[in-house]
């Protein structure tokens, strides 16, 4: 019977965080991201404030810290870019739903 050592899983982790192929992987997604908001922007705020960020894992591990990319974007309104909001008319009571662009979610389907 063979035998796997229970950190195995988080000893590959490690390695794979600290590798070339893991930034490359996350600029790749950056890119997408970038694409994808070039097709509505207005000024240019939300691609001006995309990154990649190397952040600590939020798994627990037995053999030291792992590093995970993310791809962040910093926009003030990153939030309502992505999934809409709602617009209120001066002195009215009426509102508008202007839907999210769902820019992440489009550039991870272009990345698959």
């Amino acid at each position: 019977m063979a035998y796997v050592d229970p950190r195995a899983g988080s000893m590959a982790a490690q390695i794979a965080g600290r590798s070339r192929e893991m930034d490359h992987a996350a600029n790749r997604g950056l890119r997408a991201v970038r694409s994808v908001a070039a097709e509505n922007r207005l000024t240019g705020n939300y691609i001006r404030k995309t990154f990649v960020a190397t952040v600590p894992s939020v798994l627990p591990s037995k053999v030291g810290p792992i590093e995970d990319r993310l791809i962040v974007a910093d926009d003030d309104a990153a939030t309502s870019i992505e999934y809409g909001h709602l617009v209120r008319f001066k002195n009215a009571r009426r509102v508008r739903y202007v839907p999210g662009l769902h820019i992440m979610g489009r550039a991870l389907a272009q990345m698959s």
